[in-house]
């Protein structure tokens, strides 16, 4: 199957507003954060009937006819050891759609990282593309005016685990990497609050193919100097994810 990088937008029912990105990793399943579904200590816990997937969109706010897919989902699958208390360690959960999804021009899945490829293309220095509809700086304010209209990208280095260590106070696990612009670096950017959930892809120089590599799960703010994006690292999630999938229980990394 031909696989190229496509965003998913995760969308509440009531009130009707973006919740969070995500991925299609099959015709049936959707990749996204827990703690998009499930972060207690801001009162979320969402239910399949809650969230709608929409498939194929460009425009934030704007129903494109034609053009996305809107499906239900029928279950919310969270990793079992996803950590919300400390420090969103195995920050993974699956959706499964409510019907099978066909593919188009729009709408196809991303390839899944073997351990060849994850050997290969994560490196200190090399860069992967995130994409979202979340906010444009770092704000408090709820307002729309700091969302953007269309899917936003960035392209950003991965950063060495060291580097990332020593950059928060906050346990990180072999489960998270961290990418980002060092401190004196002329670039800037980062993913911001709404992006949590989408997808960390690198292009694979040989095949040409994108395979996503991260989950977009948190951040000290957003672009702040000497802090990190951090991601869920989806190759040491493969086995809970292939479990899952195969309807053979939900045993953890």
């Amino acid at each position: 199957m031909y696989c190229i990088t496509r965003q998913v937008m995760l969308y509440k029912r009531h009130p009707q507003e973006l919740l969070c990105g995500a991925s299609l990793i099959s015709d049936e399943w959707v990749l996204t954060a827990a703690h998009c579904i499930l972060y207690p200590p801001w009162n979320k816990n969402f239910t399949a009937s809650q969230i709608l997937v929409r498939l194929g969109k460009h425009n934030r706010a704007r129903y494109e006819q034609g053009l996305e897919k809107i499906v239900p989902i029928d279950n919310i699958i969270v990793h079992p050891k996803y950590n919300w208390k400390e420090n969103l360690n195995r920050d993974i959960a699956l959706l499964h759609l409510k019907r099978v999804v066909q593919f188009d021009d729009r709408i196809h899945p991303v390839c899944l990282p073997s351990k060849l490829i994850t050997r290969k293309l994560m490196f200190e220095g090399y860069k992967g593309r995130v994409t979202g509809w979340g906010n444009l700086k770092e704000t408090w304010s709820p307002s729309s005016s700091h969302l953007p209209g269309v899917l936003q990208q960035i392209h950003l280095p991965i950063v060495d685990q060291d580097t990332c260590r020593a950059s928060t106070s906050i346990r990180i696990t072999d489960n998270m990497f961290c990418a980002g612009f060092k401190p004196g670096e002329q670039q800037r950017g980062d993913a911001c609050e709404g992006d949590s959930g989408g997808p960390f892809v690198m292009k694979d120089p040989d095949s040409q193919r994108w395979y996503q590599i991260g989950v977009v799960s948190w951040g000290e703010g957003c672009d702040r100097d000497g802090k990190f994006g951090f991601y869920t690292h989806l190759f040491r999630m493969r086995r809970w994810m292939k479990k899952v999938i195969d309807n053979s229980g939900e045993d953890e990394e």
